[in-house]
């Protein structure tokens, strides 16, 4: 009785010593405030507190030492409305970085999946700082069947290291944590959709331009890759397949030791010939070379495209006997067998998803073709035949995913393949330009490098203007990606342009990369889309990172990847950012920038909006990661002066036509799904085990395979969220029509889309298909 005594006075002191959250909230624990903690019960293991951000307290959580994979952990109860649906936000410092990660665990089962799920775990860890100056907002929904009937669960927090989201097992996946996590300050139960502030929140600070000069990278971007140069032509072994690339690229880049070397094309011969003995050993190595970025998706493209980069150089050589041959098997003749074995291969083999289809159009088929062209087969097809591919892998005709042995379309990622086929009229883009992996995705829809090597691979020859629906689709994919780049800080707190990922479907850390026009990738330099294309905007974007001074960071950033693809990309930035300097300035900054107009750009087929108002941000992804049912979920990542919001929340309303199947999620807490299982020791209960999503009517011709990703098992045709001032309806059908009902209100509101004014009478916003409509609520 005297125990409950002193926690009831402790949480009176809560109420009156503390600063209150401004808003309705069912519970609050401050973590470091020994009040608060005592009220829940807080006990804590391998954990201390520190003094944070506005010298607010925080409890970190500590590692235990020896390699083990987990940390600290702490134990406490939380209060919840058991008549109504719970969220729950963690509270933290927008300064704080870590890649150490927390999951909660109440009432003896786990909350959320630990990868790439509908509903994440507590705490992801983070890449960059979220919100210098700021706190920041992580809102989980908490399960109905964990707190209906409930007054209050007993949780507990456990800290984990860092993942690597590819780790095939247990021991590649999940890292030894070896230093303290970040700051947690706060978490708070409560029952609308946005978190209310606490009283003391921040501001973002200034963001001044980086100052300067950057342009002795350019001078160790030459330095490394002559270094290459030198070592290859020391060593004198054969190359393997890149290093053939890189030899090609360097022979026709006129500022390389390389340019027009003769010792570069007796070594792309004796690669060749390594190749072709290869080839006989095992004839596999046509699809499967080890020494490709990606076994399985390059054939010997690399190889043709080194040959017609060498334009017509090393015609003379290629007529040589091809070594273990008989007398009429030249290099000529052991290339046509294997180029064409290679591409046709390929043709049954594509793959779904846009940029994978992509690479493998471009590599497996096009430059196996290119090769039989350079060595003047017969067997060589017409280029205008193979287009068609790149227009299937740019969004501009409907995919017709692999061929059969008889070249029919087959509309799937390999024949009979039911997990990932498509019905006939399916598209690899939106009408908008975003891939469909399956909704909007951060780092993985940066597909401008491939996309811009398409363009790259239709040009007869350098300097020569490539197929004009290829380039003019490149631009259309760049300008919708520019809606989701956001302004935010270098590591130095300077003034930057970041990729926009906490919505992303295949995005684990947010903030992202630094990026304006384009991503500086292993593959391409962040000016190579703006050059090629020449678009003004896309130049003006380009423009605006050389203003800002971020281009020679990318560059120092692409320096650090010490493989030799991170090379080969890095050959174009010197004569990229010569060719930008030439380029007349443009006064396009790209949307989000601060300064631009009010905007709403909405993607119905990708159920995302990005829209800027005044000085606030928001991105939300209405089809959020539903990739096997109906999930009722959206993502939203609001941004403001004072705050940064990341949000999994109930969507309003969702319609949908049913198919009469049923997804059952699984007891996995790593994903919820079956592909990419990790189990972890001592795993137990995941608390949305069982839950039941309905299926959506699928197109005919496609199949439902449960777990498997399904580009249309959890589409709805209609979505509506209110999240704070902003009502969405979203109608993602073809052809019906819907009807969003407004709140009544004393003033006029704005849709912001259209621009139109909403007057204070109108009750209602009809949606027709296709449509989107945002209405800012004050």
């Amino acid at each position: 009785m005297i125990q409950q005594q002193r926690v009831a006075f402790a949480a009176l002191l809560v109420v009156a010593c503390l600063p209150a959250f401004a808003g309705a909230t069912t519970d609050l624990l401050r973590f470091g405030d020994s009040a608060s903690e005592m009220a829940h019960g807080l006990h804590a293991q391998a954990s201390s507190v520190v003094k944070g951000l506005l010298d607010q307290p925080a409890r970190i959580f500590l590692p235990n030492g020896g390699g083990d994979w987990r940390g600290g952990s702490a134990t406490f109860r939380l209060r919840v409305n058991g008549k109504a649906r719970n969220y729950l936000s963690a509270r933290f410092s927008g300064e704080d970085v870590s890649g150490n990660q927390a999951t909660l665990f109440c009432d003896g089962k786990q909350l959320g999946y630990r990868q790439l799920s509908d509903i994440d775990i507590l705490d992801q860890g983070t890449k960059y700082p979220v919100a210098p100056g700021r706190f920041h907002y992580v809102t989980h929904p908490l399960p109905r069947q964990l707190t209906d009937g409930k007054r209050e669960i007993q949780c507990c927090l456990q800290s984990s290291g860092p993942v690597w989201r590819y780790g095939g097992d247990f021991a590649t996946f999940q890292k030894p944590m070896t230093e303290a996590t970040r700051g947690f300050y706060a978490l708070i139960v409560h029952g609308d959709k946005m978190v209310p502030l606490d009283a003391v929140e921040g501001r973002a600070p200034a963001s001044p331009v980086k100052q300067g000069d950057g342009a002795p990278v350019l001078d160790k971007v030459k330095e490394r890759v002559d270094r290459q140069l030198a070592a290859m032509w020391a060593r004198k072994a054969p190359p393997n397949q890149l290093e053939i690339a890189f030899l090609a690229k360097t022979y026709e880049t006129p500022w390389s030791r390389g340019y027009r070397e003769r010792r570069s094309l007796d070594l792309i011969a004796a690669g060749i010939d390594e190749m072709w003995s290869k080839y006989k050993s095992d004839p596999r190595i046509a699809y499967y070379d080890k020494n490709t970025p990606n076994e399985g998706w390059f054939g010997l493209g690399l190889i043709g495209q080194a040959l017609k980069r060498t334009q017509g150089a090393l015609n003379a050589d290629l007529d040589v006997l091809a070594p273990g041959g008989d007398a009429a098997t030249s290099r000529r003749k052991a290339l046509e067998q294997i180029f064409a074995d290679s591409r046709e291969w390929n043709k049954q083999h594509r793959r779904l998803y846009t940029n994978q289809s992509m690479i493998k159009d471009l590599y497996g088929i096009w430059y196996n073709n290119e090769g039989l062209i350079a060595i003047g087969s017969q067997l060589a097809e017409p280029r205008e035949k193979l287009l068609p591919l790149f227009y299937q892998s740019l969004g501009l005709e409907p995919w017709a995913g692999s061929f059969n042995a008889q070249g029919q379309p087959t509309y799937a990622a390999a024949e009979a393949d039911a997990k990932f086929s498509v019905p006939k009229n399916y598209f690899q883009t939106t009408k908008n330009g975003l891939t469909k992996e399956l909704g909007y995705v951060g780092g993985y829809g940066e597909v401008l490098d491939w996309a811009a090597e398409i363009y790259e691979a239709t040009r007869p020859a350098s300097g020569q203007p490539g197929d004009r629906k290829v380039r003019d689709q490149l631009v259309t994919i760049a300008q919708a990606r520019s809606y989701f780049r956001y302004p935010h800080w270098d590591h130095e707190g300077k003034r930057a342009m970041r990729l926009e990922a906490a919505i992303g479907w295949r995005d684990l850390y947010y903030p992202s990369d630094i990026m304006y026009a384009q991503r500086a990738s292993w593959d391409a330099s962040p000016l190579q889309v703006a050059v090629a294309t020449a678009d003004p905007k896309l130049v003006g974007y380009a423009q605006q990172m050389i203003a800002d001074n971020q281009f020679f960071g990318s560059v120092e950033h692409m320096l650090e990847a010490g493989s030799l693809r991170a090379t080969i990309g890095l050959i174009d930035v010197v004569g990229e950012y010569d060719a930008l300097q030439g380029m007349a300035q443009q006064p396009f900054k790209l949307p989000m920038s601060d300064g631009q107009p009010d905007f709403a750009f909405a993607d119905a087929e990708n159920g995302v909006v990005a829209l800027r108002r005044g000085n606030e941000i928001l991105y939300a992804s209405l089809y959020w990661r539903a990739n096997y049912g109906i999930s009722g979920l959206a993502r939203v990542h609001y941004v403001t002066p004072t705050t940064d919001r990341t949000a999994t929340v109930a969507l309003d309303r969702e319609e949908f036509e049913p198919s009469g199947l049923f997804y059952a999620r699984p007891n996995n807490p790593h994903v919820n799904g079956h592909r990419f299982s990790i189990r972890y020791p001592g795993d137990g209960d995941v608390w949305t085990a069982g839950e039941r999503q309905p299926v959506a009517k699928l197109p005919e011709g496609v199949k439902y395979v449960p777990g498997e990703d399904n580009a249309f098992a959890g589409r709805a045709d209609y979505y509506q969220l209110r999240y704070g001032p902003y009502l969405i309806a979203m109608n993602s059908s073809r052809d019906r029509q819907f009807s969003l009902a407004l709140p009544k209100r004393k003033a006029a509101a704005r849709e912001l889309v259209s621009g139109a004014v909403v007057p204070a009478s109108a009750s209602a916003i009809p949606v027709g298909p296709g449509e989107t409509v945002v209405v800012a609520l004050e």
